[in-house]
């Protein structure tokens, strides 16, 4: 298995327990936080803004469908070819100018939607824009981040920009509603137009080493297509990571199929409305905000394989618990748990992703590994609209619950490459 050991953050000596205190301590990591807590603060109010804008005109669930394919598209079909210029760029800069592009996209949107212009395709391409944006924000924050942190503390770093996304999503599915009940849909893209610049504006004061890739002495950059095959060809030659997206293909198209349930979910089986539906996505964050807590305090650094396939067997049960429960009590604490196990499964992921990767190939490495384990997510709610609509939501869930758990068991029993790694 090829690998690269990671090298210590400034300033240390010798591995350490994880420390939320000496994370936050780190300028540099503190801007990226803020950065993305204050960004995501209007993404997700955009979100809910943006849907209901699309059913509100169009009265289609299905017109609702292809937005949100929209959003996951980007990931798997481009995300691979943005990883390779993202070892080759200033991160930082990266970071910055993607900011400032989706704030002006999303000010173009709002603008369309002030003049009566906007309509389904250009609301799709849009989309397609935004998506592409999230993904290369993403990823080059995951790139970056390890550049200025040392091993020990990615935990409750990846833990810290867990929660800001949880939080933030608590906030939007409990007041977005009532904010485009009370002013339409324009300020929240408007208010997402300036948390785009705001966060543009907080990472141009970051002072942290870019490490942009460069060259060997004495070397030329290889060609686009040579770097472009180095990113999937080191997944190839770990183990451990084509076993976690075999896992994560076939999870995925279950967790997928789950999430489009949600609002049928609430109206059929829970027999609630809107309400139902918006607490069901913040119980879910909420767990996730408390799953961050816990497991930014953990050492996973001879588990992080035992974790992802736990919290994954939790995730699969709790899936086939939600399809046989039909009292909203229960099913908001089953979400809370739900919530709780996601976070189990994919923060000790990523940290060991981060630290196993070298950082000159971070960017490619991580986009061609997450557009692989996303390849059937945009198929998943088009598989839960057909075993919804053939035996019943209930039971789609319960299908759904039980495929998760299966393929968990059968990755801890086989995997021992993702059981035994260490970072």
């Amino acid at each position: 298995m090829t690998e690269e050991t990671h090298p210590q953050g400034p300033g240390e000596t010798k591995p350490g327990r994880p420390s939320y205190g000496r994370v936050l301590r780190q300028p540099a990591f503190l801007r990226v936080w803020l950065a993305q807590l204050v960004s995501q603060s209007g993404d997700f109010i955009f979100e809910v803004a943006l849907i209901w804008f699309v059913l509100e005109t169009t009265r289609s669930v299905l017109d609702v469908g292809i937005v949100v394919t929209g959003t996951i598209l980007p990931a798997v079909v481009i995300g691979p070819f943005l990883g390779v210029y993202l070892d080759r760029w200033d991160r930082k800069r990266v970071l910055v100018g993607t900011n400032l592009l989706e704030g002006g996209v999303v000010a173009v949107l709002a603008f369309l939607v002030l003049e009566g212009v906007a309509s389904l395709w250009v609301i799709f391409g849009i989309v397609l824009v935004l998506g592409a944006g999230a993904r290369l924000v993403g990823v080059a924050t995951e790139a970056y981040v390890p550049s200025f942190l040392a091993v020990e503390d990615l935990t409750p770093a990846n833990s810290l920009l867990s929660l800001s996304g949880s939080f933030n999503q608590i906030v939007a599915l409990s007041v977005g509603g009532v904010v485009v009940a009370l002013f339409g849909v324009t300020i929240p893209m408007e208010y997402d137009t300036l948390t785009f610049f705001a966060a543009a504006l907080l990472l141009l004061s970051v002072h942290g080493p870019t490490r942009p890739a460069t060259p060997a002495p004495g070397t030329s950059r290889s060609s686009f297509f040579t770097e472009f095959r180095e990113g999937f060809a080191f997944v190839r030659d770990n183990r451990f990571m084509l076993e976690i997206i075999v896992i994560g293909m076939l999870v995925n198209f279950f967790g997928n199929a789950m999430s489009a349930l949600f609002a049928p979910y609430a109206a059929f089986v829970l027999h609630g409305g809107a309400t139902v539906y918006g607490l069901l996505g913040a119980s879910v964050a909420a767990g996730s905000l408390g799953g961050a807590v816990a497991i930014g305090n953990a050492d996973t650094r001879k588990s992080a394989g035992r974790f992802l396939l736990a919290g994954g067997m939790g995730v699969g049960l709790i899936v086939l618990a939600v399809g046989l429960v039909s009292n909203i009590p229960l099913a908001l604490a089953l979400m809370v748990g739900l919530g709780i196990t996601i976070t189990v499964t994919n923060l000790p992921m990523q940290t060991l992703l981060q630290a196993k990767v070298p950082d000159r190939l971070r960017g490619r490495v991580m986009s061609a590994f997450f557009a692989l384990v996303m390849a059937t997510g945009p198929m998943g709610p088009l598989a839960a609209g057909w075993m919804a609509s053939r035996w019943s939501v209930a039971g789609a869930l319960v299908i759904s619950g039980a495929a998760i758990t299966v393929v968990i068991a059968l990755g801890a029993l086989t995997m021992r490459s993702l059981r035994d790694v260490e970072y």
